[in-house]
């Protein structure tokens, strides 16, 4: 009812009022967005399992057939990337793990002080264009949301806290939407982290894996209805970082261990970082050759020469040898770590691949595009938000423009 009185009013005035009042009553609508992230959801997840309202959810509104990840297929990386418009390359982030020899630091997403170590952040976040501009913005979660980016974090923000409940989160940002017009923030992010969780430790099918679905589900079905019942249209736009897929427990293979004496090691599993030590007895390329001859279901290359689909190969941050696991095989030195994994390539498997829906004042509805890469999400929130975009971004606004009512 609410709703439809301001709509009732909004058409009065504009009826009465001169050109340039309706251009100022226009532009008094303030663009809102809730970004919300479900870690590791793959793109065939509503097909396979069938989530309620997520599905109703992508048919209604514009989405995309899946959306493929930025290198590697890990979660940082591209929740950054999603923000940022950027290739990890770019914006400094490549690995979850890794070592930054512009730094001689390491970042570890979960070393707190690393984390909101703004040097490890090469490219600005939307939130911090924003704020530039004197657009709010609030991250109730998302990864790099707590560093001082450029001297500057969102209005609000929190701390991450893993195991905070569903229901903390949905009353944060009802919260923040619910605030008078000066202080509500035009900009919120949320993170849902738990169906990345049991898609690692139970696998793909499992029963463990389809109730979390069903659970995370039941979350934003209530998150969005009750934003729907507010007195502000908010474009929703839900999206995830990665697929996942299962591998079986006998796909492991070790890296040759005289490597550990040779080269610091960062992240394991599907792609291994190796930093060369500055006092070991054989050098970059002796080793790549010594590796190479004994890898059966892994390749290893200079960070140069990494292929370029990957745009990975201009970053010192990525191992000096940087080696890739095939499809549905592990490698590392200790041995299985999950049932379930990401970090493949996103090129010669759609099981990497990720999710975009959105509903809302901005978007088209029941309409479908195909897949496009998610630098590309960025420069589409900027768009909706009125937000000028005045730092370098690998992404385009044309990929995605299509999803727009015209």
């Amino acid at each position: 009812m609410k709703k439809l009185l301001l709509a009732c009013t909004f058409l009065l005035l504009n009826a009465c009022a001169t050109d340039s009042e309706k251009q100022t009553l226009e532009t008094a609508q303030k663009p809102y967005v809730l970004l919300i992230s479900l870690d590791g959801f793959r793109w065939d997840y509503v097909d396979k399992y069938k989530p309620e309202f997520i599905s109703t959810f992508a048919k209604e509104g514009a989405s995309l057939t899946s959306m493929r990840p930025s290198f590697p297929t890990k979660t940082f990386p591209n929740h950054i990337s999603l923000v940022t418009g950027s290739y990890p390359q770019h914006h400094g982030i490549v690995a979850n793990k890794f070592y930054a020899p512009d730094l001689d630091k390491t970042y570890y997403i979960k070393d707190f002080e690393a984390v909101t170590n703004s040097d490890f952040y090469l490219r600005k976040p939307l939130w911090v264009i924003a704020e530039e501009q004197n657009v709010r913005a609030a991250s109730y979660f998302w990864p790099s949301s707590e560093a001082k980016i450029a001297g500057i974090r969102p209005s609000f923000y929190k701390k991450y806290e893993h195991s905070q409940p569903h229901q903390q989160r949905i009353d944060g940002v009802l919260a923040w939407l619910q605030l008078p017009e000066e202080q509500r923030p035009q900009l919120i992010t949320t993170y849902f982290h738990d169906i990345d969780s049991a898609g690692h430790e139970f696998g793909q099918d499992s029963p463990e894996l389809i109730a979390t679905i069903k659970t995370v589900d039941d979350a934003i079905k209530q998150l969005v209805e009750k934003v729907r019942t507010l007195d502000i249209d908010v474009n929703i736009v839900i999206v995830s970082d990665h697929g996942m897929d299962d591998y079986p427990a006998e796909n492991y293979e070790y890296i040759p261990a005289w490597v550990k004496d040779e080269f610091k090691v960062a992240a394991a599993n599907t792609i291994v970082h190796l930093y060369h030590n500055e006092d070991s007895k054989i050098t970059t390329e002796q080793a790549l050759a010594n590796i190479r001859q004994q890898a059966k279901h892994y390749q290893c290359h200079l960070y140069q020469e990494v292929p370029a689909k990957f745009n990975a190969s201009k970053s010192q941050r990525m191992g000096d040898i940087t080696c890739f696991a095939d499809k549905d095989w592990a490698i590392g030195f200790n041995g299985r770590t999950s049932h379930g994994d990401h970090g493949w390539s996103q090129f010669n498997t759609t099981d990497m691949d990720a999710i975009f829906y959105a509903q809302g004042p901005a978007f088209k509805k029941s309409y479908q595009m195909d897949t496009v890469e998610n630098v590309n999400v960025m420069p589409l929130l900027a768009h909706i938000l009125g937000v000028k975009i005045t730092t370098p971004i690998d992404g385009k606004l044309e990929k995605m423009q299509p999803l727009l009512k015209q």
